[in-house]
């Protein structure tokens, strides 16, 4: 096994991990499901979004929420945890505790690797993936989490895929919204909102759902 497909070997292992440790409660996660849909949409089982959709709000869940009483995320929570014991897996919980989520242009795609360009901070970024992506193409726009892992970026479990063709509006709506003192997850969640939508108002233009001015989103 090489040292890349070991670390990410190491990645999927130490998440299930952490899935398996805080998911367990299905009240909390129940609560937590209501307040990420009042954010950025419901969505239904029989939807097309639902795989990844779900996919995004563990991760979300388990990385980056505070729970009611707590003052951290569960994944900072058990970092502690796994410091204070010397776990050896502790510095793969802190590369997901500190991993960064965005909305991204897929720029190149390559054996081995995916160029991408970060449209709300500018950085572009390789990150290392054996995986072929199948119907990913150069110009796409998604939500995904990157993690570093030793020396190198690897995907998270988050990929919510936007309309090539909102590209501009996406940009231009997320400008504004910055501008405004909006934060990323601000911007990050109405986008998705918008993602929702496209799926609800299929007789219109994807772009033009995304477009700033629009009245579907409230």
């Amino acid at each position: 096994m090489t040292d890349a497909s070991a670390a990410a070997k190491l990645l999927d292992e130490v998440t299930e991990d952490l899935y398996a440790q805080h998911t367990a409660d299905v009240s909390a996660a129940t609560a937590a499901r209501r307040e990420y849909e009042e954010r950025r949409g419901k969505v239904h089982q029989d939807d097309e979004l639902w795989e990844p959709w779900s996919a995004a709000f563990v991760e979300w869940f388990v990385i980056e929420r505070v729970a009611p009483g707590q003052t951290l995320p569960a994944a900072a929570r058990t970092y502690r945890e796994m410091v204070a014991r010397a776990d050896e897996r502790a510095e793969v919980v802190a590369a997901l505790v500190t991993s960064h989520r965005s909305l991204f242009e897929i720029r190149a795609l390559s054996k081995g690797g995916v160029e991408l360009l970060d449209l709300l901070g500018g950085a572009e970024l390789r990150v290392a993936e054996q995986r072929a992506l199948h119907g990913v193409e150069v110009g796409d726009v998604a939500e995904l989490r990157l993690v570093g892992v030793g020396d190198t970026v690897r995907f998270g479990r988050t990929f919510v895929y936007h309309p090539k063709a909102a590209r501009g509006a996406i940009v231009e709506r997320a400008r504004a919204m910055l501008e405004k003192g909006a934060t990323r997850r601000d911007v990050i969640d109405q986008i998705a909102q918008l993602r929702v939508q496209v799926t609800r108002y299929r007789h219109m233009p994807a772009a033009r759902v995304y477009e700033l001015g629009s009245r579907i989103v409230g």
